[in-house]
């Protein structure tokens, strides 16, 4: 094979082409040096092991799933804002279904970049329910309910194949998560507080 010349990032970038195409099953170090016309020994020198590239895909993926949602973000606020951000976290998903479920895996130490992603990705869905009026700790649970039911909504869209009704079930899902946890339904009104 001809030697070529390797580098973390470009190992990261093939293994991700891989896993977008074949699904992060499919990852492994034989094929990820075959695409690179290197041998499976070579990819040692940058990568730990197939855990560690799998580590890495999950660290980009992660990273590019929270620039999309955060993106989306610019420009709008409050409802719109969410809703924004959860078409776009939904689309990337159903883009890049492997990929994204590299975005899963939980971090190797506490404190890792992986970790660090994903309590940014949260970041990002707790600013816009604290410009609703949430306290920090409540748009925080409110990000971590809202992450857990576009997640939901999506692996079954996933799991089951897109259908035309899949966009007027989500803008319900959307809907009820705003309902639930700011108090506003979907007109705009306040709902009052249950009873205890």
């Amino acid at each position: 094979m001809a030697k070529r010349s390797l580098s973390v990032v470009g190992v990261t970038k093939a293994a991700m082409v891989l896993v977008d195409q074949n699904g992060l099953r499919a990852l492994n170090l034989s094929a990820v040096a075959e695409t690179l016309t290197v041998g499976p020994s070579a990819l040692y020198t940058h990568v730990d092991g197939l855990a560690g590239l799998r580590h890495l895909v999950a660290i980009a993926a992660t990273n590019e799933l929270t620039t999309e949602v955060r993106n989306a973000a610019i420009g709008v606020a409050g409802r719109p804002a969410l809703n924004a951000m959860s078409s776009a976290y939904r689309n990337y998903a159903l883009r890049h279904p492997g990929l994204y479920q590299s975005t899963l895996m939980p971090p190797v130490s506490s404190g890792d970049e992986l970790g660090q992603l994903n309590q940014e990705l949260l970041n990002v869905f707790a600013i816009v329910y604290q410009s609703a009026g949430l306290d920090v700790p409540h748009a925080q649970r409110a990000a971590r309910c809202t992450r857990t039911a576009i997640h939901g909504f999506v692996t079954l869209e996933i799991t089951t194949g897109s259908s035309p009704q899949h966009d007027q079930h989500f803008r319900e899902l959307l809907d009820t998560l705003a309902a639930g946890i700011t108090g506003v339904n979907p007109t705009g009104d306040q709902i009052p507080p249950q009873k205890q």
